[in-house]
């Protein structure tokens, strides 16, 4: 272009490069240099070097950048998990009250009782302890790499990633953190599914203050409360977004639970026919009927489903009637949380 044609270099579009004078400036360098270096250096090579110090200078930068960078996501990475280990801590013993609570109106059956208390702990402890003890391990990694330990590739990729470990991941994770801490945290990892829920409740606490100084502060009535409020609001939206007909009743009971007894349920889907028992003190007899018959379709569609050969007449007979029981349920629990 003209720029060009005025013996000015073309624009980069990166960036400008050097101005001629720059670059005059740049050789006088280069020839002040060569005045004391012998008759052995070329310009080609003092050149060579000049640009070689400036791209090493270039790459320190760069990685500072980039280390920079890192030690700031691993900041807001800390940060948040550390919210999440007092919010899991809090929710996890909210679940407890409310499972302590919903046993105590089951006492006449003892063995049978006993059974589906074991059945609901093992389920707590799977789908809410370990997410927990997931967040305190991530965190204890975070925490050994703020302070300039490296503990490695796989640690690192572990401690920053957002979904739960498996089982081979949560020991890896424990066998990596600092040897002061280790053993402790592969003992957590491997053996807290052994426990009770009491148990894995006390051990998870313990970690999170002993494995990352996070001490879980006392939960008050106004902020179980919020906590319970906050769950009813998620699972309603979740009813009312929901597409799976299967997926419905198993919305709707830990929802009305939420609702009329104050409390938060995580059942396994085996269990709900448990907690439906004592919906029947809850409900009105015709409300109470209509979930009892979801919950009853839900479990036949599912059962008929899965054989081989199934008739897909009666499939799609039923599928229009949980149809029209699930719409008829969602109404009804979405009435029930509107009203004061």
């Amino acid at each position: 272009g003209a720029a060009a044609s005025k013996g000015q270099p073309p624009q980069d579009e990166a960036g400008a490069p050097p101005s001629l004078t720059e670059l005059e400036g740049c050789l006088r360098a280069v020839d002040d240099e060569l005045e004391y270096a012998g008759d052995e250096v070329t310009l080609l090579s003092a050149l060579s070097s000049h640009f070689a110090h400036f791209a090493h200078n270039e790459h320190k930068e760069a990685l500072k950048q980039n280390l920079k960078a890192d030690a700031e996501a691993r900041r807001l990475r800390s940060e948040a998990l550390s919210s999440s280990v007092v919010a899991r801590a809090h929710k996890l013993s909210v679940y407890s009250r409310s499972l302590s609570m919903l046993l105590s109106e089951l006492e006449d059956e003892e063995e049978s009782g006993k059974d589906t208390r074991g059945q609901l702990e093992r389920h707590l402890v799977r789908a809410v302890v370990l997410p927990q003890v997931d967040d305190i391990l991530k965190l204890s990694a975070l925490q050994a790499f703020s302070i300039g330990q490296d503990l490695g590739e796989e640690i690192d990729e572990l401690s920053k990633g957002k979904a739960g470990l498996t089982d081979k991941q949560r020991l890896t994770l424990a066998r990596g953190l600092p040897k002061d801490i280790s053993k402790a945290a592969t003992d957590l990892a491997s053996g807290i599914q052994k426990k009770t829920l009491q148990e894995a409740l006390a051990l998870a606490e313990d970690a999170s203050s002993d494995l990352c100084g996070k001490r879980i502060p006392k939960l008050d009535k106004k902020m179980e409360q919020q906590i319970i409020q906050s769950y009813q609001n998620e699972l309603l939206a979740t009813l009312n977004s929901n597409q799976t007909l299967t997926s419905t009743i198993a919305i709707a009971v830990p929802l009305i639970f939420a609702k009329k007894k104050g409390c938060m349920l995580n059942l396994p889907g085996k269990l709900l026919s448990f907690a439906l028992e004592i919906l029947e003190g809850v409900l009105d007899q015709e409300d109470f009927e209509l979930v009892r018959r979801l919950h009853k379709k839900t479990v036949e569609l599912i059962q008929k489903s899965s054989k081989k050969g199934a008739d897909d007449d009666e499939i799609s007979s039923l599928e229009v009637e949980l149809a029209s029981l699930s719409s008829s349920v969602t109404d009804l629990v979405s009435k029930l949380c509107i009203e004061e």
